[in-house]
């Protein structure tokens, strides 16, 4: 009998060649219609290898949906628990088969080393009971043969579902957990192709509710969602581990929709990262508009705590039950305004900031949506408009939040970070040492504490809040950004190096981490590097105004000083707030220091974030020894609040 059976519409007899061929090379012994022998029956010898194949792959695209031998064979191989659907072209499915996730290779080219056929070539291992290569396998096999089922990428064999309900299988045992708390890792989920599009945040945001159903559960350690998200479109096991050494396990999962419908199906598997070997299932459903939904994140998390065998504690179990909003319609414009907001550009933070704002109008107690609304609101004021504008209404949301939930140390943590970025020493100080009292493990607080030691110059608080940002959320763009410039800025030259190069490696494609190398590099004396790693963070930035002024600074200290004047001009053309500070440091770099003031008097007006350095940026040294502007300097240092009176009030 053959291990693979592959059924496709003559109309797509090239496509089906092509997968043939890669299978065949995979060591699998393929059967479809060209292998029959002349003189043979073709209802019998098919039907017979139908039956006995391990696998039937079933080739969907337009042509095959409407041949009805493909659809035969589909239902057939359904019933018997060997079907796998591949998506090689766009087209709807017949109804049966609507649920059912399919593996998405519309545009493989027949590259076998796609991660994508990897994961359909694994599971068909499995499925045939053949070994996965080592180094290669997207899914290793089990330590026991339960009843075959599909990995996430092939999609699971339904179960009877009543309400809400999962089938988990058995878990071997887990290598480590008794060690200490299992390092789990939710990477973002896969999103069936032919969702509607109206349907795709919902699908985006399982795994986020899921990470933060986890985090409730103490007995586990969870990757922040800001460093999971970094894995979208990257969750190959090699490349985890490469990243994030410490993850054990990592949780994958894919998102389909009924058709015409709001029905929501989530398959997850839960792979220890060490051997590949798999320790849960589990499949679940739900109607969005059901208020019961949460069910769904919480059931998973709950799963995952039962696998590997960490006990939830009476207050936790408590707290799963705990969903977001008790009013389904809220939640759609709650997952937008999350799309909209993951996309960080100026439209789409506003736009994030409008949906945020219908959620709240539809439940006025929805915690999550004031903090997204915040969320928003904070990056808006940190990169494209006056922070003037925006710090009243950051500080309205998240008091809102605050008296939803009194002891949050999240709504503490933004609150502290915030009000560092607008020098509200006193207040920052309070909220953010709240945060660490409530909750000593959240990244977002110790990245305050890491800026405000920064902005009073104290370098070895800086370093040990910086670790502790680090560890707890290792990945996130914003620790990683503003981490290297509090380094350099109490003069920690070395130590702001080996961070940038490793941030660098982390993020290659962001643009404002590699131009904030190129300000590191400058600083230290290495201009030409400066100017290297400012050209490549522009490029990769679109040439974003915040990066031009940054590359003007650059070539001002590399003695191009004819290139800086061009790109001040380019970056303020744009029509977007960028810092006037930092335009002050590009001046300062060609020695126009009266014009410098005047942009750190308009840094003042906007309150700039930026100006929480004053006090200990090497950058201001031009201004802080020139008798000629010093007492300047000395009134900016008032008005920001690090003068040497009032750093003597500030707590460390």
């Amino acid at each position: 009998m053959p291990e693979i059976f592959l059924s496709y519409s003559r109309e797509d007899h090239k496509t089906a060649l092509r997968y043939a061929e890669a299978l065949r090379s995979e060591g699998f012994d393929v059967w479809w219609d060209q292998t029959l022998n002349a003189g043979e029956a073709y209802d019998e010898v098919t039907e017979k290898a139908l039956e006995g194949a391990r696998a039937v792959v079933v080739l969907w695209s337009k042509a095959s949906v409407a041949s009805r031998w493909v659809r035969a064979e589909a239902t057939t191989a359904d019933r018997l628990g060997t079907l796998v659907p591949v998506m090689i072209g766009s087209c709807k499915r017949p109804i049966m088969f609507e649920l059912r996730q399919s593996a998405e290779l519309t545009d493989w080219n027949g590259d076998t080393r796609d991660p994508r056929w990897r994961m359909l070539a694994d599971g068909l291992r499995r499925m045939a009971g053949k070994p996965v290569p080592a180094g290669i396998s997207a899914v290793a096999p089990r330590a026991k043969k339960p009843a075959w089922r599909l990995s996430l990428a092939l999609g699971a064999l339904l179960v009877p579902l009543v309400a809400l309900a999962w089938y988990l299988l058995s878990p071997p045992s887990i290598p480590g957990a008794e060690a200490g708390k299992p390092e789990v890792l939710v990477v973002p989920f896969d999103v069936s192709g032919d969702a509607p599009g109206a349907w795709k945040p919902f699908a985006d945001d399982v795994p986020r509710e899921v990470v933060n159903n986890l985090r409730k559960i103490s007995g586990l350690s969870v990757v922040p969602w800001p460093s999971a998200l970094s894995f979208k479109g990257a969750k190959e096991h090699e490349y985890i581990r490469k990243q994030l050494p410490e993850v054990q396990y990592v949780l994958d999962g894919g998102v389909s929709f009924a058709p015409n419908s709001n029905e929501l199906q989530v398959t997850a598997q839960l792979t220890e990262l060490g051997s590949g070997a798999v320790i849960k299932d589990m499949v679940l459903r739900r109607r969005i508009n059901d208020p019961r939904y949460f069910e769904l994140q919480s059931g998973i998390a709950q799963a995952v705590s039962v696998a590997l065998k960490v006990a939830i504690l009476k207050d936790e179990q408590r707290a799963l039950g705990e969903f977001p909003t008790n009013n389904p319609l809220a939640y759609r414009p709650y997952v937008a305004g999350w799309e909209q907001l993951e996309m960080f550009t100026y439209e789409s933070l506003k736009a994030a900031v409008a949906h945020f704002d219908e959620a709240i109008a539809l439940d006025s107690q929805f915690f999550a949506a004031y903090m997204g609304k915040a969320e928003a609101q904070r990056s808006l004021f940190g990169y494209f408009e006056p922070p003037i504008k925006l710090l009243d209404t950051v500080e309205a949301s998240l008091g809102q939040a605050l008296k939803i939930r009194p002891d949050s140390a999240e709504v503490y943590a933004s609150l502290g970070l915030t009000q560092v970025f607008a020098w509200k020493w006193e207040d920052a100080w309070k909220n953010l040492d709240k945060a660490r009292t409530y909750d000593p493990g959240l990244a977002k607080t110790e990245l305050g504490l890491a800026l405000y030691y920064s902005g009073l110059g104290n370098a070895e608080k800086v370093k040990q809040s910086l670790a502790r940002a680090e560890k707890l959320d290792p990945l996130d763009i914003e620790i990683a950004d503003w981490g290297h410039w509090a380094l350099f800025m109490v003069g920690e030259a070395e130590a702001a190096r080996q961070w940038a190069e490793r941030v660098m490696v982390q993020h290659p494609t962001n643009g404002l981490i590699h131009c904030g190398a190129g300000i590191g590099a400058y600083i230290r004396g290495d201009t030409r590097r400066g100017v290297e790693l400012a050209e490549k963070g522009v490029k990769l930035a679109d040439r974003a105004p915040i990066a031009l002024i940054m590359l003007a600074q650059a070539y001002g200290y590399d003695g191009q000083d004819d290139k800086v004047q061009p790109l001040l001009d380019e970056a303020d053309a744009a029509k977007i707030y960028t810092c006037p500070y930092e335009s002050a440091v590009a001046l300062i770099s060609i020695g126009q220091k009266a014009r410098a003031i005047r942009e750190l008097y308009r840094a003042v007006d906007a309150r700039s974030n930026c100006l929480m350095f004053l006090r200990s940026d090497p950058r201001m040294r031009e201004l802080r020894d020139d008798p000629a502007y010093a007492g300047e300097y000395g009134k900016l240092l008032q008005v920001v609040g690090l003068d040497d009176e009032s750093l003597k009030k500030h707590k460390q």
